[in-house]
């Protein structure tokens, strides 16, 4: 009697053949523009089974006065990054600068320098000659914004195709959403690229963004080259979360892991008072743990800190904090409550709030509950 082969196993073959015999390949989509404040949609093809979208942000601006820039720019120009798949589901939604971060972090690569946190004044860093890359203006005059932004669908494009699209269908739309800021400048430097006093001033339909399409073409669309399972599951970003409620000094503050997913990773930062704090000074303690009682780490701000310097080999921005479960992924089904306890020493009455975010992987059509924060 032949041996019957598993959903796991058929999954895993199928895979293989796709990644060896598939065409890798990128299709270049028209550029889309928007004026600040604008909610850019960029309407993604129905093209093979699509891994990835890289969108190249240009943004012409000029600086009547400079001030300051946030630590977060230029990648907080994308207050909101969503891709809604097919059925409806955001499989991504989140802030850019930490869907930049944890991918960051997922390479192990800094992917591109920061400009002001490279030499003093905002200046970019010596080996970066191509400025239409990665440019954040920090002086009076006319120049350019360039960044970039990778979402990912397929877990690893190469090797792991688990989140992968499949786009050939006639019924629905996908496609990617960019929220902009209403302005450049601004007190708070989570939703602001400069600091107040900065006088900075955009175009209409000045914000451009150029989308490019990752996917594989199968030789044939038999099952021996479809992974299902990697297909029928869903693998991104939630983030963006903002919670200011129960924030005090010499507190815990909890917060709740989304359940029903694989976690993958958490980033927490924590804003006080309008600024991410450096050298850790306002936090005592990362705890992750599980119902209550069960301690899976306990952590210093400084141990976080230096664990993220070792994997990207350069400092994140302050006030953020990364926690990775990539080797074994925290599965939240099997604990009634995953949650990590931040240990505030110095909070801000109604103007201090941390912001976290969770690389998830679940089965598509999986009934989620919402996310709260203690």
């Amino acid at each position: 009697m032949a041996q019957q082969i598993s959903a796991y196993q058929q999954n895993l073959m199928a895979r293989q053949n796709l990644l060896m015999t598939g065409i890798s390949m990128t299709k270049r989509l028209q550029p889309v523009t928007g004026s600040l404040g604008d909610r850019i949609r960029i309407p993604l093809l129905r093209m093979g089974v699509m891994t990835g979208v890289t969108l190249h942000f240009s943004v012409p601006v000029t600086l009547a006065t400079f001030d300051s820039v946030s630590p977060l720019a230029p990648y907080n120009l994308a207050q909101q990054i969503t891709y809604t798949d097919f059925a409806g589901v955001n499989r991504t939604k989140t802030n850019g600068f930490q869907l930049w971060l944890a991918q960051a972090m997922k390479q192990g690569d800094m992917l591109g320098a920061i400009p002001q946190m490279s030499g003093g004044s905002g200046s970019a860093p010596t080996y970066n000659y191509n400025t239409n890359i990665l440019n954040l203006p920090a002086a009076n005059g006319s120049s350019t914004i360039y960044f970039s932004l990778y979402v990912p669908m397929a877990y690893d494009p190469a090797s792991d195709l688990t989140g992968a699209v499949l786009t050939q269908t006639n019924v629905g739309e996908h496609y990617i959403d960019v929220q902009l800021p209403v302005s450049l400048s601004g007190a708070d430097p989570y939703t602001a690229l400069y600091g107040s006093a900065t006088a900075a001033t955009v175009a209409a339909n000045g914000v451009t963004v150029q989308a490019f399409q990752h996917y594989i073409q199968p030789q044939d669309m038999t099952s021996a080259n479809l992974p299902l399972l990697d297909l029928s599951t869903i693998y991104g970003f939630e983030g963006g979360y903002q919670s200011s409620a129960n924030i005090s000094a010499n507190q815990a503050k909890f917060i709740d892991l989304p359940n029903n997913r694989s976690i993958f990773s958490t980033l927490v930062m924590y804003e006080e008072n309008g600024a991410f704090v450096a050298n850790e000074t306002n936090i005592s303690g990362v705890t992750l743990l599980a119902n209550s009682n069960t301690f899976f780490r306990e952590m210093t701000p400084r141990l976080v800190r230096e664990q993220m310097r070792n994997i990207i080999n350069s400092d994140a921005p302050p006030s953020c904090y990364y926690i990775g479960s990539r080797r074994q992924p925290i599965l939240t089904q099997l604990y009634a409550n995953v949650q990590v306890k931040m240990d505030v020493t110095s909070a801000t009455a109604g103007v201090t709030q941390m912001i976290s975010q969770y690389e998830v992987q679940y089965p598509s059509g999986s009934p989620l509950p919402g996310i709260t924060n203690g």
